[in-house]
């Protein structure tokens, strides 16, 4: 709290700086959200937060920009507002270029942690005065983190890219960050992607190169994608190829996906793909999977997804007897699913769902699945619905959900 003698200046400057480092957390909470593709029901109110924190530093103008780059020393989440906030300020004659080039430069920082929070940043702010700047970065024959982001930020902008994106010639400097990076670009470039790179992608040695190149192939409309996922549960591998056939598979996958979840090399991502698929005809072995210790929480969860219900628990465990208070602040106790209260529990609610048609927490999402239930969803099982449109159904809608709501029709970005 200021004190009321404080000088008015003194007042403007505590207020910019709590803006600034609530915006940064905001982001930095939306960017992991995002990437790691979250199943939060909260993810939209964040995302409005976080505006009305940016438009509080909006109008301040170069004030809030020098206060986010000053705060950047301590949190580099800040950066995400920097980069936001110089790619968007108004405060200046258009010609005048520099605010933009110091957003885009930032993506050359040596720090990563500032270079992705940037990255996140510039994929958020309006790319009227950063597209030439990123374009001239994209034109560069680095193929370091910084080229790749400019690429990704083009095409997340749905911006021209004016040579074809070449993505058998991976760097070696940044390898990982820059794979990630490509795959996410590629996925919104017309003809960028194909099955070769999706099998090269697989490869990778990340889970989330491995990740972003089966959204990308989703996203892409690649006709193979199905049959890869497929194939992955008959070579035990990859694990998260198993998972995404509940994102892209059919009812003729349920006896494919129940024998993964009942092979203990594959048990787990097979129990998360019988959650992703939706169709009831899994509950008998996901029921029968909570009486198996390693697989019980796996279980339940997917049955909540498909279902919407949380499971009937017993009494959450007292600590054992002489843990320390360190010990105590850590422990965090878990209610041992009742697993005849639950096979109970669904003979009843098992008539009030259709054997035929999938569902997400308890949705219907066979019928209309961008119709009006689509928003009734959480973010990330969105996404999921979303994709699963975009890979098997021509002609569905492009849009981006990861980005403001209101921006998400990509003809209106």
């Amino acid at each position: 709290m200021y004190s009321s003698n404080a000088p008015p200046g003194m007042h403007v400057e505590g207020v910019l700086q709590e803006h600034v480092a609530r915006a940064s957390e905001l982001l930095a909470l939306l960017r992991a959200s995002t990437l790691e593709f979250r199943d939060s029901d909260v993810a939209d109110d964040m995302w409005r937060q976080c505006d009305a924190n940016l438009d509080a530093l909006r109008i301040a103008g170069e004030a809030a920009i020098a206060k986010a780059e000053a705060a950047m020393g301590d949190d580099p989440d800040a950066a995400g507002v920097l980069a936001l906030l110089l790619a968007e300020d108004e405060s200046v004659d258009s010609a005048d270029a520099s605010r933009a080039q110091r957003a885009v430069n930032l993506l050359h920082h040596e720090s990563s942690e500032i270079r992705q929070a940037a990255w996140f940043g510039l994929r958020l702010a309006t790319s009227a005065s950063t597209h030439q700047h990123l374009t001239a970065l994209a034109r560069e024959p680095t193929r370091f983190a910084a080229w790749a982001a400019a690429l990704d930020i083009l095409a997340f902008h749905r911006r021209p890219v004016a040579s074809p994106l070449d993505l058998s010639d991976m760097p070696r400097e940044g390898a990982d960050e820059v794979a990630w990076l490509l795959a996410e670009a590629a996925s919104r470039m017309p003809a960028a992607w194909g099955v070769v790179d999706l099998e090269r992608f697989l490869g990778h040695q990340l889970r989330c190169v491995r990740e972003a190149a089966l959204r990308a192939s989703a996203r892409c409309g690649l006709v193979e994608l199905p049959a890869i996922c497929r194939a992955a549960t008959e070579h035990v591998a990859p694990l998260e190829a198993i998972e995404f056939l509940g994102v892209v598979g059919s009812h003729d996958d349920l006896p494919r996906l129940q024998r993964a979840a009942s092979t203990p090399a594959t048990a787990r991502s097979g129990v998360i793909a019988l959650g992703r698929l939706g169709l009831v005809g899994a509950m008998p072995t996901l029921l029968y999977l909570l009486d198996e210790g390693d697989l019980v929480e796996a279980a339940a969860a997917a049955i909540t997804r498909i279902t919407g219900d949380e499971l009937p628990r017993g009494a959450v465990p007292q600590p054992p007897p002489g843990m320390t208070e360190d010990e105590l602040d850590l422990w965090e106790p878990v209610a041992p699913v009742d697993a005849p209260h639950a096979r109970e529990w669904w003979a009843t609610r098992a008539p009030h769902f259709d054997s035929r048609k999938r569902y997400q927490l308890g949705v219907c999402v066979s019928d209309d699945p961008l119709g009006p239930t689509f928003d009734q969803l959480p973010s990330g099982i969105r996404c999921d619905v979303y994709l699963r449109q975009r890979a098997l159904v021509a002609g569905t809608p492009d849009r981006e959900l990861e980005t403001w709501p209101w921006k998400r029709e990509v003809h209106l970005r």
